[in-house]
């Protein structure tokens, strides 16, 4: 029996409803290739506590509806506060690499010049963000 038989099932379930292809899902959860869903999916790859959480998210229901290795984990995370998956801090957001970039080298600048750095880029990005609203503005009239 497939070790990843429940998740499976579910996948089956709800992948119409959500639109979801094995290429679509491996590119949301930020796998470079479809196969590792795949793998995943049949079981050849174990369902680690970070991909259970993902798929669940994904798929759009409770970790233990795919999985119940890592109850006890759930559990705890339950207890101590839920996440905020629909955040602006949400976890599962894919970085780009010009993203992971920019996090590199601001981790290299000391904590003077990184402050001095988010304070210019906060400042330009206020300048968009008011520019955007002039413009839709604009449009609306």
């Amino acid at each position: 029996m497939n070790r990843n038989q429940k998740l499976k099932d579910v996948w089956k379930k709800k992948k119409t409803s959500l639109r979801l292809t094995q290429e679509k899902a491996a590119e949301v959860l930020g796998y470079e290739h479809q196969a590792t869903v795949s793998q995943i999916l049949n079981g050849k790859l174990a369902l680690s506590f970070e991909n259970t959480i993902k798929m669940a998210e994904l798929l759009q229901v409770s970790p233990e509806e795919i999985s119940s290795e890592h109850l006890d984990m759930i559990q705890y995370i339950r207890n101590t506060g839920t996440p905020d998956f629909n955040s602006e801090n949400n976890a599962w957001l894919k970085v780009e690499s010009d993203e992971k970039e920019l996090i590199n080298l601001y981790k290299r600048l000391p904590s003077d010049e990184k402050e001095l750095t988010l304070n210019e880029l906060r400042q330009v990005t206020a300048k968009y963000d008011k520019l955007f609203e002039e413009l839709s503005a604009l449009r609306k009239k």
